[in-house]
């Protein structure tokens, strides 16, 4: 697997010392610091001839940033922000709300993506699923990569300070730092990145941090039980259903995942259970009828999918693109549902 490090020109004397003493292969903190050179490097040396990739206009430097953080999967971020505010009406009278609303949009997957698109260069060169206008992923090289270094900097940096007046300083930077250790580990940490299996199902439940912030951020309490089961089968279901889409090109590329050691029936085997068992859970633990009807209507295009045949097991971008449509509108739809009927409000009824 790709070093972190090695994505950057230089290698400080810090990595060598780390590595000359059988440390980690590329430490966490050396990587940190690492991106934050890369970002503040054309500011102190503005005159430092430039490299490839670095020539850019900055307003074409923050739409390429806006299409690395996948606009498509801001529904995942903005779905886990807004599950504990449901009904919470009078919360949009206040900046907080909406400052971390926006900040689950370009910021926080501008963060978290722009780490995975850094690790997998190579392996998304000839991904059909990577580059689409549907702007679920890019195919660049680490030079242009690394354009957006600085725009997530300065959005972290400017939406933190806003964060630490709200919640304190010390929460902020532990939950900050959590983040980042959950993005390198899912990244670059060795046998716990997405190239190995099984945790790479689970390193993306990092995504629930989203739901502490926006408790904390809009004073609310932490939702009940029932809705942090149902974001865990939201996650692995939505991990896995990606993983069976790219499981060829992994394969080529010598990734490791869970679905490829599945391989492609076990793999939809799996899917298909964990949709059983998230219905299931969804009917006996909400009365919300779109929890239920958008569980079930996973089941039936994961069926249509299956009846497709060798069309399904090699899908082209055209088949990828139209599964992600139907099920983008289809979250989208449920999100403003839930959000309106406060479906996972601690006080509504498990059941009808």
């Amino acid at each position: 697997m790709r070093g972190f490090s090695s994505l950057f020109p230089h290698a400080s004397r810090m990595s060598t010392y780390l590595l000359l003493h059988s440390f980690l292969p590329a430490s966490f903190i050396e990587d940190v610091l690492l991106l934050f050179r890369a970002a503040f490097r054309p500011l102190l040396r503005p005159h430092e001839a430039a490299k490839p990739g670095s020539a850019i206009r900055p307003s074409r430097a923050l739409l390429f940033s806006i299409k690395v953080s996948r606009p498509y999967f801001w529904l995942v971020t903005l779905w886990l922000y807004l599950l504990p505010t449901g009904q919470r009406y009078d919360l949009w009278t206040r900046w907080r709300f909406w400052a971390g609303l926006l900040y689950c949009t370009v910021p926080l997957n501008l963060l978290c993506y722009l780490m995975n698109d850094l690790s997998d260069v190579q392996v998304d060169e000839m991904n059909p699923r990577k580059g689409g206008a549907l702007l679920v992923g890019v195919r660049a090289r680490a030079a242009a990569l690394r354009t957006a270094v600085p725009w997530a900097v300065v959005m972290q940096i400017c939406f933190l300070a806003c964060f630490s007046h709200v919640c304190g300083s010390v929460k902020t930077v532990l939950w900050f730092c959590c983040v980042l250790l959950v993005n390198w580990a899912y990244n670059f940490g060795p046998r716990l990145s997405s190239r190995y299996a099984p945790l790479d199902l689970f390193c993306p439940c990092g995504y629930m941090l989203v739901i502490p912030l926006s408790c904390a951020l809009n004073a609310l309490p932490l939702p009940s039980m029932r809705a942090w089961v149902h974001t865990l089968f939201f996650i692995l279901r939505s991990q896995l259903w990606i993983q069976t889409f790219d499981i060829d090109h992994d394969a080529r590329s010598g990734r490791r995942t869970s679905a490829i050691l599945l391989g492609l029936r076990g793999a939809r085997t799996l899917l298909a259970l964990l949709l059983v068992a998230e219905a299931a859970y969804v009917h006996a633990m909400f009365a919300d009828w779109a929890l239920r009807s958008f569980s079930l209507a996973s089941l039936g295009l994961l069926a249509i999918q299956v009846a497709l045949g060798r069309a399904a097991e090699e899908p082209s971008a055209t088949t990828i693109n139209t599964t992600f449509i139907v099920l983008g509108l289809g979250g989208y739809g449920l999100l403003v549902q839930v959000w309106l009927n406060g479906a996972f409000n601690p006080d509504k009824p498990a059941m009808a």
